[in-house]
């Protein structure tokens, strides 16, 4: 059974799997042609799924790329799908979200955003967000589908929404961005984080006007003195006993909202405007912008635990190893950028300093992904590359394509779903070398 079921992986955006084998060797299988580039994959357990930003939502056959339906659209469907609750949820760039049967395409029902899309679609605990130009919708989805409807309230008593329908919408100034992410309540109260120059609580008004430090970005240099430490408390003020949600608006601010009610509860500013998906991982919110900085923020209090920059921008988003301390993520310096996520410092071994990470062919714009212990990712070159996280993301393999890799790929069962062009690409790998 695979657990790719939405955009980066799951609803976290870890882009990880490490419970599979290592693909140390692969080797082209199917290739797929669709109408338009593609977007993000996901997987159910037979099949894939995908859109392009010309249209269609399109399903095949996970080991033959033999195409099983097409659901026709009018515009683009290139943000990645999501599998839930025996649905499949796809959205399109004017702002329809749909709801259709994964083995057969036939639609159940569909419902229309107040504004286009702007990012991915997340699925958590029965309903669906959607990020778009007038700000962040909940939507119903699992109420009649074998889901108890008060789990859909938040624990109340009153009965929950009928699928498809809007549970709430908080609006912003400014688009959203950053494809929306969800975190749980921590387990423990406080954490640890190193001295930022950001002390004070980010803060939240019914506006979404940050009162945080508006000149973050030009202080943040990569260089500054990470001396002691200060105690957080990750619940801040409040009672953190529901789920939160994270996303990020075009006038460059991180939003936290309350998953049952679209409440805000905190705001922090960033560096420039995030255009990929926020990363939820160890209690931490993690986001990159086009500014250059990447942000890990405390979840509770929307504090900074740490940040690193470039001179460059970030243009993918942040895959974050937990139990490895790593973090890596792509650039338009045709970098993959490896930091510890304790301080944000670079990890990677030099002859006489640390690199910053791993020299690609060309910009990194989609998501580098996990698969056991082998990092792969790709760049607009159309380059794809296997790097080894036990060696200092020693080069494993290369498999070229001829147009650019800008979707992140999705990680099955011996197998990665590549987008690359106009074709959906299936490469099948072995755990042991090729010898020639």
């Amino acid at each position: 059974m695979t657990d790719w079921t939405q955009c980066e992986g799951d609803e976290q955006r870890s882009g990880v799997r490490r419970a599979v084998s290592d693909p140390v060797h692969v080797e082209e299988g199917w290739t797929a042609d669709l109408i338009g580039t593609t977007g993000p994959p996901v997987l159910d357990r037979d099949t894939v799924f995908v859109g392009t930003d010309r249209g269609n939502c399109y399903a095949f056959d996970q080991e033959t790329g033999r195409r099983r339906w097409i659901v026709e659209t009018m515009t683009a469907t290139d943000t990645a799908p999501v599998l839930a609750g025996g649905r499949l949820f796809f959205g399109t760039a004017e702002g329809t979200i749909h709801a259709v049967d994964p083995a057969t395409g036939e639609q159940y029902w569909q419902l229309e955003l107040p504004a286009p899309l702007t990012t991915a679609l997340l699925y958590a605990d029965g309903d669906l967000y959607a990020g778009h130009e007038e700000g962040l919708t909940a939507i119903a989805t699992a109420a009649g589908d074998g889901v108890d409807a008060v789990e859909l309230g938040g624990g109340s008593d009153e009965p929950a929404e009928e699928p498809g329908t809007v549970r709430w919408t908080a609006e912003t100034d400014e688009p959203v961005t950053g494809a929306p992410v969800i975190a749980r309540p921590p387990e423990t109260g406080r954490e640890t984080a190193p001295l930022q120059e950001q002390t004070a609580e980010p803060s939240f008004d019914d506006e979404f006007e940050p009162e945080g430090d508006q000149t973050l970005g030009q202080e943040l240099d990569g260089s500054m003195e990470l001396n002691d430490s200060i105690d957080i408390d990750t619940e801040g003020d409040d009672t953190w006993d529901l789920p939160r949600i994270y996303a990020a608006t075009a006038d460059e601010r991180v939003l936290c909202l309350a998953s049952d009610d679209g409440e805000g509860i905190w705001a922090a500013p960033t560096n420039g405007v995030a255009t990929n998906e926020l990363t939820v991982a160890d209690g931490r919110v993690y986001v990159a912008d086009a500014g250059g900085a990447l942000l890990a923020l405390n979840a509770g209090t929307g504090q900074t635990w740490f940040s690193y920059t470039i001179t460059g921008g970030f243009t993918s988003s942040a895959t974050v190893l937990t139990e490895d301390g790593t973090t890596i993520i792509g650039a338009n310096d045709g970098y993959a950028h490896v930091t510890d996520t304790t301080f944000g410092r670079r990890k990677l071994r030099g002859w006489l300093f640390s690199k910053k990470g791993v020299a690609l062919d060309g910009e990194v714009q989609a998501g580098p992904v996990v698969a056991g212990d082998v990092l792969c990712v790709g760049d607009t070159t159309g380059s794809l590359y296997g790097l080894d996280l036990t060696d200092d993301c020693d080069h494993l393999w290369h498999h070229g394509f001829e147009d650019p890799i800008t979707a992140t790929p999705a990680v099955g069962d011996g197998e990665l779903f590549v987008g690359t062009g106009d074709r959906l690409v299936q490469l099948e790998w072995s755990d042991e070398l090729s010898l020639p």
